[in-house]
């Protein structure tokens, strides 16, 4: 039966309708109220764990984000709902801004859609319903939208708003293990491989493990934050697992009421932790959300990074998953193992005229952030900055 815009909320103060023909939108400030619907359009797929119910339920919950933070926006055709977008309010450059609740948290982010319902829209209907549900979003200056990809060459985002292009999402399509290794690894592959793993075991026993939440994965995470704060330290970057309430939202994840499918690979030297990947899965995919390594002298020549990734992407193809997803941002590790490079773009959707002035710097900002991305020299010039003025500060 499909899930009708009336069945989302019955109460008039939470609710707001705008309605043209056959297209309508609402809006409440109640996760609870769009649980339903939210679920229906996740049974088709999410490409990221911020489009997933449990997950940002579970994020709103441990930072006690406000119920006037918070608003679920809903499009709907002939009464069934096609498009959510769940946001939070802030402030941005001094406007009131609606946005994604987990920053760069995690790799991309997206609105909850009906693909087949979207693309049988032609570009006005989806302008239209955009507008829609914009109108549904009281108080608001600008959507904000970071890092939101298209994906099946579908286009359906191309009317909400104006897009700047900012960096790419990285990940490993195969049907199985089989595959991915015969396309991603070469034969001089194979055998750095090989050297690297020998001179780990030269050091002590080697031991890949895939942990499941429980106490074991809680005491392995607190070693990946340790790990992950030297290595911010080291670039002069602000750590952004640093606060005790980041930590506890991620170890929440790993105790026992496992709302997606988490996992921890974990690679040891006799016992000894030397790598962390910290991972979410849904249907066909999973997803890598934190990375880390020892820093130590010790394991540096054997890349005890690499081998992790090696043992865990070779394990989560052999139980099934068809999509490795390694996160936006490159990285060497990612060229190795990645088929799929993914462009990602902001998007900003203004509502007011200071909405539209924002837009505007915040558009001219992201442009020259991506400019000096793509400049080896200037990019090596800004890390050398930040990290005098971290070592300063």
């Amino acid at each position: 039966m499909p899930i009708g815009h009336a069945q989302l909320c019955t109460t008039s103060h939470q609710i707001s309708w705008w309605e043209d023909l056959n297209i309508s939108a609402a809006a409440t400030q109640n996760i609870s109220e769009v649980e339903n619907v939210w679920r229906e359009l996740e049974k088709s797929g999410i490409q990221s764990p911020g489009q997933s119910f449990d997950f940002t339920k579970a994020w709103i919950k441990n930072f006690e984000i406000a119920a006037d933070e918070q608003l679920y926006v809903t499009g709907a055709m002939g009464g069934k709902v096609v498009a959510l977008l769940p946001l939070q309010r802030k402030k941005l450059l001094g406007a009131n801004v609606l946005t994604w609740f987990f920053g760069s948290h995690v790799g991309c982010n997206g609105p909850l859609v009906d693909k087949q319902a979207l693309a049988a829209l032609d570009a006005g209907e989806r302008k239209k319903l955009w507008q829609r549900m914009g109108r549904a979003m009281v108080g608001a200056d600008l959507v904000h939208l970071q890092a939101m990809a298209e994906f099946d060459g579908l286009n359906l985002f191309d009317e909400l708003g104006e897009a700047v292009e900012e960096e790419f999402l990285y990940r490993a399509q195969f049907d199985s293990w089989e595959e991915c290794q015969k396309v991603q690894r070469t034969k001089s592959r194979k055998k750095h491989d090989k050297q690297q793993i020998s001179k780990l075991k030269a050091i002590g026993e080697v031991e890949f493990e895939e942990i499941a939440p429980g106490e074991e994965a809680l005491a392995a995470l607190k070693i990946m934050f340790a790990q992950k704060a030297i290595r911010f330290e080291q670039m002069g970057v602000k750590n952004p697992f640093e606060a005790e309430e980041m930590q506890k939202f991620y170890n929440q994840l790993f105790r026992n009421n496992n709302v997606m499918d988490a996992k921890l690979h974990v690679l040891k030297v006799d016992g000894e932790i030397v790598a962390v990947r910290y991972n979410l899965g849904h249907n066909d995919k999973i997803f890598t959300l934190i990375a880390s390594m020892s820093k130590s002298d010790k394991y540096r020549s054997g890349s005890p990074g690499k081998q992790n990734i090696l043992q865990g992407v070779r394990a989560s193809f052999e139980k099934g998953y068809k999509i490795f997803d390694m996160g936006a941002g490159y990285l060497d590790e990612k060229r190795r193992w990645c088929n799929k490079k993914l462009p990602l773009t902001t998007r900003y959707y203004p509502l007011t005229n200071k909405g539209r002035m924002v837009a505007k710097l915040h558009m001219l900002k992201t442009r020259v952030k991506k400019f000096i991305k793509e400049n080896d020299r200037l990019f090596d010039l800004y890390k050398q900055a930040r990290l005098v003025i971290a070592k300063n500060s």
